[in-house]
């Protein structure tokens, strides 16, 4: 994780870089939302993908998330998290995350 020293400041832009190994461009496609977007739906979708990185991060080995979020998945028929991000669509992503690790579904 990239954190600043002195601050104690933490880069979101350069974790994003380092986890899915998506440069500064690719990163400006995901965070921009139709400028009718008002903030709150802003914070919304960035509270989406924190949390969505959030459960990557938990229960992932940090250099398998890029291969995890740029692998198609049958449950998202094909599509990739990285797709979806790019859709704009934070809220699948979550969604897919969490099914992903849904661990108590498959003891049954």
């Amino acid at each position: 994780m990239s954190i600043d020293a002195q601050s104690q400041h933490i880069d979101p832009k350069a974790v994003a870089e380092q986890l899915f190994e998506a440069h500064r461009g690719e990163q400006r496609g995901w965070m921009s939302l139709p400028k009718t977007s008002n903030a709150a739906e802003r914070m919304e979708a960035l509270s989406d993908l924190a949390a969505a990185t959030d459960l990557l991060v938990r229960y992932l080995k940090p250099d398998r998330i890029p291969a995890v979020v740029r692998t198609p998945m049958a449950a998202l028929e094909g599509v990739t998290l990285v797709d979806l991000l790019e859709q704009g669509d934070t809220k699948s992503v979550l969604a897919a995350c969490r099914r992903m690790f849904e661990f108590e579904q498959t003891q049954s």
